[in-house]
Parts: structure tokens; C-alpha cells; sequence
């Protein structure tokens, strides 16, 4: 795939226009359910999928700073020139932070977090976080394991069995840049440091242990030890960190030396070093050393199985699983077709990818909604293809989720006024049963956390791990 004209100079950045596409049923989607015809019918009307970019009409006279998603998360955040953020999709567990478990099918401002300038987002499977302009961070929705990082696991909130912070709450950190959420757990950037919190399990809180105890004196049952209160990763005192990513299971960082780190879950070889085998701390990747430094604007990004960076020259490396039938890739190996293209932006869902190059977006993956903005007569794609109702045009930023992709476009987009313009019928829905939800829920741990597993582990005398 040859690289576009280069981007012209952007003019000085006051907010742009947001696009979406792929599904709308956020209930449903990354889930499977039998439904008769007529039911597909009725619901492709409500809950279409935007097979194209889209212009929500939501925010028609709103600038968008910043939008954000998570690998894990089935939810969208987008962030104004006010410092506003704005919150829709899943909310079964209170992600969104708008105090009840009602979904969003329309964009609605998180109104606990007026005045004070969001800057950046990012989603987990059941909690979001937020970083602001002072420095501080919030965090909202499932807090079991501690992932909110408010230094406490509090007990469960009725119809669940889980603790959930319905409303942002401080995080204890200070001094926060950039923050990311795995499946359940969350890192935070601060001032060159990394912090975690939540559930350790595969080492992926970094601190050198995976929290885990036996809760069984006659059997065996795993448990988890909750870590609400964000640690310091270990391993990266003499190193200033620029950049962190956060995939379902595993860990990102690059530093100021130009190395690039993975912890965490290592199957299917997504943490780059050569092995499935998981990392409890920190581990330089091999390929991006002496002449392969990886630059300080390098984008990073993490997906469910799949990891990316640049190295030299601007080229983007992956390594991972990319491919639903393909091969792992056990090391960082250059995306051929990526080759020339300047990458300004990327992002990572479930086993989708988008980049924001030149004058053009490219996107590929396994997609089943229209995720890919390709349009009606294509819906997936093994390898990296322009995304033409995107391409002559600058485009900022790209954010992925569940079944959706998003694009912030320049204002001054050519192909922007070729947007159709999109409105859900169904602003906001009325939570589903708890029971069913817990039943739909896929992936994750297949080993059980405690609510406060710290609390268990001294009743019955055992040593966390």
C-alpha cells in the first residue's frame, strides 16, 4: 500500500470534529445470543451499524479535544475545549460515571467531573478513568479488585456482588499525564513514573508478584488479593517514563532512553520476548535497543493480544496476535505495509487497528459491525487498508473499543461535509437484569478475586504471593 502525500502543517489546534463508526447496540456487541429474524430486524433499526464515519449529532456545534475507548471497554469518552467529558455506550457496571447503571446510547456529559478539565480517558472492561489538567486523576465503576485506585475496596453495592464507585472519585496519585486501563486493572503516568492498581493477576501490576493466595486450607482456590492503593512499578527508578499502553492483560512503557518495556500476560507472544511466558516486572524488549531506539514521540499502543510501537525512522513495529487464524508473532517485526506512512496516531480494540498517517487513516481486523468505516460493501480486512471515507484529509487522533472506532477529524476535513449524521432514538435505557448481565459477560479471569481478598488471605493465614 503506497503512503499519500504528506500531511500539510495542522494550524494551531483548537478541537476538532468526532466520527464515529461500527455498532450501536452496546449491549450487545462482542457478545453472542440467539435472536429470531424479526427481533434482527427490529433491533438493525434502533441500533444500526454506521458502516461509514459518522458526525454524531450530539456534538454538531461541540470542538472535541481528545476521544478515547479501551481494548477491553464497550464504552466511548470524548473530551471538549471546555475540559468537559463526555461519556456513552455500556454501562452495566456504572463505567460511565453518571451515577446508575442506565445505558447511553447519545453522548451525555459526566457531570461530577464539571470544572475540572479532563484531559485524557480511558476504558476497562467495567471501570473508566480520568486524568485532568491539575495532575489529578478519577476513576469510576467496578472497583473489585481495586482498579479505581482509591485506596479502598468498600462493600458491594445492590443488585451486584462486586464494589462499584457509580460516581468519579480522587485517585491517590499526583502529578498525572496519561492514564490506561486493562481489563481490571489501571495505570497511571506521573511526573516519569508508572503507577498500578487493581487485579495483579499475571504480574501485570509489575511490582513482582502476582497476589495471588490460596484461600483453601483442604483444597485449592485461588483468590486474588484486591490492590486499591496505586503502587510504583518496579524496575524503572533510574528511567523517565514517556508513554504507557495498557492491553486486556499486559503492560507497555517506553523511556527517555529510547527502550521500550512489556509486563504481564505473555501469551501468544504479545509481550515481545520471544516466549510465552509471563513477566511479573518490567522487561526491556530486545529489538528496540542500539540501533533501533524507539523515539521520544513513539506512538504505543496495546490491544487484546497484539502490541505496536515505533522504532527508527518512524517505522511501526507489532508483534502478538493479530490475526484470529494467524500465527503468533513472538518479537517486534516492522508492518510491512506501513512502510513510508507517517504515523501520528494509533490505536488497539479487542483484535482491530487503526492509524491515524499523512492525509489518510488506515484501519484492519477482524470486524463484524462496521468498525472499520470501510462502508457498505466491505466490512473486514487481514491487512492495513485506507479507510477511503477518511482519506485527503487530516485526522488527529483514532480510538477503538468493542464493535467502534472513532476518528477526530480537522474541521477543515475535504471529506467531512460527505458525513452523514447520526441520532439515537433511544437516548438513555434502563439497566438490564444483573443476573443476565453477569451470564453475558465474556472473557476475563477465569480465577476468582476476592471483593477484599487482602481481608481473606489474613483470616485464613495465608501468604499473598
Amino acid at each position: 500500500m503506497a503512503a499519500a502525500a504528506p500531511a500539510q502543517p495542522a494550524q494551531p489546534w483548537e478541537g476538532g470534529v468526532l466520527l464515529f463508526c461500527g455498532g450501536t447496540d452496546f449491549a450487545q456487541l462482542g457478545r453472542t445470543g440467539g435472536k429470531t429474524k424479526k427481533e434482527d430486524l427490529d433491533k438493525e433499526s434502533t441500533y444500526p451499524n454506521l458502516l461509514r464515519p459518522t458526525r454524531l449529532k450530539v456534538f454538531s456545534d461541540v470542538k472535541i479535544m481528545f476521544i478515547a475507548s479501551g481494548p477491553a471497554a464497550c464504552h466511548c469518552f470524548a473530551g471538549d475545549a471546555a475540559g468537559n467529558l463526555y461519556s456513552w455506550g455500556r454501562n452495566e457496571r456504572g463505567q460511565l460515571g453518571h451515577g446508575d447503571f442506565a445505558q447511553r446510547n447519545t453522548p451525555a456529559k459526566v457531570a461530577a467531573l464539571d470544572g475540572k478539565f479532563v484531559i485524557g480517558a480511558s476504558g476497562g472492561r467495567n471501570h473508566s478513568a480520568a486524568v485532568c489538567r491539575d495532575g489529578s486523576a478519577y476513576a469510576w465503576g467496578i472497583n473489585q479488585h481495586g482498579q479505581c485506585g482509591t485506596g479502598r475496596v468498600s462493600a458491594a453495592k445492590a443488585p451486584y456482588k462486586e464494589d462499584i464507585v457509580l460516581t468519579p472519585t480522587r485517585c491517590i496519585i499526583e502529578n498525572c499525564t496519561q492514564v490506561a486501563c486493562g481489563i481490571d486493572f489501571t495505570m497511571w503516568l506521573c511526573d516519569g513514573r508508572v503507577m498500578t492498581a487493581g487485579h495483579g493477576q499475571h504480574g501485570v501490576l509489575g511490582d513482582g508478584v502476582d497476589h495471588s493466595y490460596n484461600a483453601k486450607d483442604s483444597s485449592i482456590q485461588i483468590l486474588y488479593e484486591a490492590v486499591p492503593t496505586p503502587r510504583r512499578v518496579a524496575g524503572l527508578d533510574d528511567v523517565r517514563v514517556l508513554r504507557i499502553a495498557a492491553g486486556h492483560q499486559h503492560c507497555l512503557a517506553i523511556d527517555d532512553q529510547g527502550s521500550c518495556y512489556s509486563w504481564g500476560n505473555g501469551g501468544y507472544g504479545r509481550l515481545g520476548h520471544k516466549v510465552q511466558q509471563e513477566e511479573d516486572k518490567p522487561r526491556k524488549i530486545e529489538v528496540f535497543t542500539r540501533r533501533n531506539l524507539v523515539p521520544a514521540d513513539a506512538i504505543l499502543a496495546a490491544g487484546g493480544t497484539a502490541s505496536f510501537c515505533t522504532g527508527v525512522a518512524n517505522q511501526v513495529h507489532c508483534w502478538g496476535k493479530l490475526k484470529v487464524n494467524g500465527d503468533n508473532q513472538m518479537y517486534p517485526v516492522p508492518v510491512n505495509d506501513l512502510v513510508g506512512w507517517n504515523v501520528r496516531h494509533f490505536a488497539c480494540g479487542p483484535g482491530t487497528f487503526a492509524a491515524a498517517a499523512d492525509n489518510s487513516v488506515i484501519t484492519w481486523g477482524a470486524a463484524t459491525n462496521g468498525e472499520l468505516g470501510f462502508g457498505p460493501n466491505k466490512k473486514s480486512s487481514a491487512n492495513p487498508a485506507k479507510c477511503e471515507p477518511l482519506d485527503g484529509g487530516h485526522t488527529h487522533q483514532v480510538a477503538c473499543g468493542i464493535g467502534f472506532t472513532m476518528f477526530l477529524v480537522d474541521p477543515a476535513h475535504p471529506r467531512l461535509a460527505e458525513a452523514p449524521e447520526w441520532e439515537s432514538t433511544i437516548p438513555v435505557e434502563e439497566p438490564p437484569n444483573p443476573e443476565a448481565v453477569a451470564g453475558a459477560q465474556k472473557g476475563g479471569n477465569k480465577r476468582k478475586a476476592a471483593g477484599d481478598a487482602a481481608a481473606g488471605a489474613a483470616a485464613k493465614g495465608k501468604k499473598a504471593k
